[in-house]
C-alpha cells in the first residue's frame, strides 16, 4: 500500500492539477495490478515523510490490529 501523487488536467479548461490516491498492489493472474483504494483529493496536507507511517496505520486498521498511539 502506498500513496501516489497523480498529475491530471481538467477537461473544461485544460488546467493541470495534482491529486493524491491511496493505492495497493496485488497479483492477479500472474500480473501485478494496482488498485486505487481511496482518492485523498487535491488538498492532501500530510508531509511526504509521513506517508509510509500513514500507510502502515491504515493497513493495521484494515487488519483489525490496533497499536499504541505514539503521537
Amino acid at each position: 500500500m502506498f500513496i501516489r501523487r497523480t498529475a491530471t488536467r481538467r477537461r473544461a479548461d485544460g488546467e493541470r492539477y495534482t491529486t493524491h490516491r491511496l493505492v495497493c498492489s496485488e497479483r492477479v493472474g500472474g500480473k501485478v495490478r494496482q488498485r486505487t483504494l481511496l482518492n485523498l483529493g487535491r488538498h492532501f496536507s500530510i508531509e511526504r515523510a509521513h506517508w509510509p507511517l500513514l500507510c502502515t496505520r491504515i493497513r493495521q486498521q484494515m487488519a483489525g490490529q490496533y497499536g499504541l498511539d505514539l503521537a
